[in-house]
């Protein structure tokens, strides 16, 4: 199995008033990496995604993930981004990494929204924020940037940013796997908790 590692930037609406109807997040930015069963990179994606739906509540997100004006005019639609993931992610033969569960998610309601079949299976995805925090005995959810200077991975580029992101969770990743993490219990303890 190879490990697609992915993360988005998406919108979001936090004032107390003034919400959207129907408001959900939308995807804003994709930044991921292909690795084989050794940890080499075998491809790569990164966009910046139109927001389709509601524009106007992006500005915030945009801000906070340091995407300028620029960068958005160069942004694909989202479509677009799905078949980027589908030319990269190959269902039952690549797990879907994520730092948390919130990427699938947003992914899964964007495609509904946009009437497109979500390219990604629910058994192939891997939320590695819950598999380290099993690891590790906690009770609460370590964020990334923890993770990585926890595990001294080497971290490279800027947090909050899509493809530097991804980037670094595969080097979580391996490095869990490098101190025996066994990626098999985790998934089996997972199939068993969801009977």
């Amino acid at each position: 199995m190879n490990f697609f590692v992915i993360d988005f930037e998406f919108t979001f609406y936090k004032r107390p008033v003034g919400r959207p109807r129907g408001f959900f997040n939308e995807i804003i930015e994709a930044g991921a990496v292909l690795l084989d069963s050794r940890g080499a990179e075998t491809g790569r994606m990164h966009a910046f995604v139109k927001p389709h739906f509601y524009p106007k509540q992006a500005k915030d997100a945009y801000d906070f993930c340091m995407i300028t004006e620029k960068e958005m005019k160069k942004a694909i639609e989202f479509p677009e981004m799905v078949r980027q993931i589908s030319a990269l992610y190959t269902p039952g033969n690549c797990y879907f990494v994520t730092w948390g569960n919130e990427d699938f998610r947003v992914l899964d309601i964007g495609c509904q929204r946009h009437g497109i079949e979500n390219p990604v299976r629910k058994e192939d995805c891997l939320d590695l924020a819950l598999a380290y925090r099993l690891w590790k005995d906690d009770s609460f959810t370590t964020g990334l940037k923890a993770a990585a200077e926890e595990l001294d991975t080497g971290s490279e580029g800027l947090w909050h940013t899509a493809y530097d992101d991804a980037f670094n969770t595969g080097k979580v990743l391996f490095k869990l796997l490098e101190k025996g993490w066994s990626l098999e219990e985790f998934l089996a303890a997972q199939a068993m908790k969801n009977q």
